[in-house]
């Protein structure tokens, strides 16, 4: 699947874009737990976790102002991948919209992508605190610390994820990125961490975290390395 399928979006605005990558992750969970993931995220909807969900909306603002102020303290990208389609009487209950043109276009994936961080629980972790440290000498570095399909949007989400992660290396180059960094679970025979390295991403890393009342939560951090 190429990326010509797909429109990227890159103006975001609250609230269909929040609700649209909250309603995607609910929609992620019947899946997971059919093929042996419902590990990865649990099965409480993400729109019943506050903290999760305003997170999610928070990431709309975050977006626009790096879009629009290159010289913003803080540089993050908002990715909303999109299908056209002719058949908008269809796409009740689905997030879509029409441009100026009469187009419909139909939400498929969102990534969302963030220069020089890196999530907070991988820090201070034994087997990533290094790289990370590294990371920061080698100079700019992107994080993905987002990557959805919505699976209620059925054959029209197929290959939103490489076509998103294909943006976010675009993205990720023209701000200077030296690497592009991503974390993912590990679990069900690593059939993530496989896509990603289809994708181009080298495994670097292999971690665990406690959770309250629950197992360890298996990852990987996995990198790209960007330029020559």
């Amino acid at each position: 699947m190429t990326e010509t399928k797909f429109h990227i979006r890159e103006v975001c605005q609250n609230p269909t874009d929040g609700e649209f990558i909250v309603a995607a992750f609910d929609s992620a969970l019947p899946h997971l737990a059919s093929s042996g993931s419902g590990d990865q995220w649990g099965s409480t909807p993400f729109s019943e976790r506050a903290d999760y969900r305003q997170r999610m909306y928070d990431s709309v603002p975050l977006s626009e102002a790096s879009r629009l102020n290159k010289e913003a303290s803080e540089h993050g990208r908002l990715f909303i991948a999109e299908v056209e389609t002719d058949n908008g009487s269809e796409l009740q209950g689905l997030s879509s919209r029409t441009d100026d043109h009469g187009n419909c276009f139909l939400s498929v994936g969102a990534a969302f992508v963030r220069e020089n961080w890196w999530a907070g629980y991988l820090k201070a972790h034994d087997s990533t605190k290094p790289i990370y440290e590294n990371a920061k000498i080698d100079g700019t570095f992107c994080y993905v610390e987002m990557l959805i399909s919505d699976f209620r949007t059925g054959t029209a989400r197929k290959g939103a994820g490489a076509a998103l992660l294909q943006r976010a290396r675009a993205y990720s180059i023209s701000r200077g990125a030296k690497a592009l960094y991503l974390d993912c679970w590990a679990g069900n025979g690593g059939t993530l961490v496989k896509f990603y390295t289809g994708q181009g991403f080298n495994k670097v890393a292999d971690f665990s975290i406690k959770r309250p009342d629950s197992d360890e939560w298996a990852g990987s951090l996995l990198k790209l390395k960007l330029g020559t």
